[in-house]
């Protein structure tokens, strides 16, 4: 789910529930244990009550 999760009904369009690599369409510059940055934007994995999405094939089309 962190990196390829969205959210279960919606899709891509609640971004809170996005995984880190469904978010950004730019290339990923440093990955470490809890993050992902893109240039000047860095995605953090250990925000306490982030919503858990579903992996993007299974989301409802």
């Amino acid at each position: 789910m962190d990196l390829f999760g969205v959210h279960p009904t919606i899709g891509v369009v609640r971004v809170d529930y996005c995984g880190g690599l469904i978010i950004n369409a730019r290339r990923v510059e440093a990955i470490g244990d809890t993050w992902i940055r893109y240039g000047n934007q860095t995605f953090r994995r250990d925000r306490p009550g982030r919503p858990v999405g579903v992996p993007v094939w299974q989301a409802v089309r």
